[in-house]
């Protein structure tokens, strides 16, 4: 496989998960509006603008991240194609430049995680409550993405590591039988 092949599996994979992302704020909005039209409870209408919000901002946040690597496809097949070496040293220091970002969404995911849980079972009013646990549900929705995101990152970034030392090794060894 070429690097241009691992980059096209990679934004594929991208795609899917962004894809997965856009369906579950969809569904999270669209159990806000069941919310808002057949809920009579407190809890229920607590839950209405939680849900909108997080749902929304779900579906936003990731269809913005699939359109990204839908362009992406054109520019990575004109970057291969103008210099391949160049190609997979940009993608290196591309990948490991936003590898670094996952410490720090870890820990705000987490965060999230935590203050929602404190929001649910320390406030008294049904909003807080929603609010809490729509805090919950964005902070694993994070979490979620930044698992399969890293994985696919150092799955990503070592296939080029590969192709690159092999490269680098060819032409090394050209001449040679």
């Amino acid at each position: 496989m070429t690097a241009l092949d691992h980059a096209l599996n990679w934004i594929d994979g991208e795609l899917i998960a962004g894809g997965a992302l856009i369906a579950f704020g969809l569904l999270l909005v669209g159990c806000g509006g069941l919310l808002w039209r057949f809920g009579e409870s407190t809890a229920a209408r607590a839950m209405v603008l939680p849900l909108l919000v997080m749902g929304g901002l779900i579906a936003v946040l990731s269809a913005v991240g699939t359109l990204n690597n839908v362009r992406r496809i054109a520019e990575f097949r004109e970057a291969y194609a103008v210099d391949p070496s160049a190609f997979v040293e940009q993608e290196v220091a591309r990948v490991q430049g936003f590898m670094s970002w996952y410490v720090y969404t870890f820990f705000g995911a987490s965060i999230l995680i935590v203050a929602g849980l404190a929001a649910f079972l320390i406030a008294g009013a049904p909003m807080w409550k929603a609010i809490g646990l729509a805090m919950i549900v964005l902070g694993a929705a994070a979490l979620h993405v930044d698992f399969f995101s890293k994985a696919s990152a150092t799955q990503y970034l070592a296939n080029l590591a590969l192709l690159d030392g092999a490269h680098a090794a060819n032409e090394r060894y050209t001449g040679f039988p």
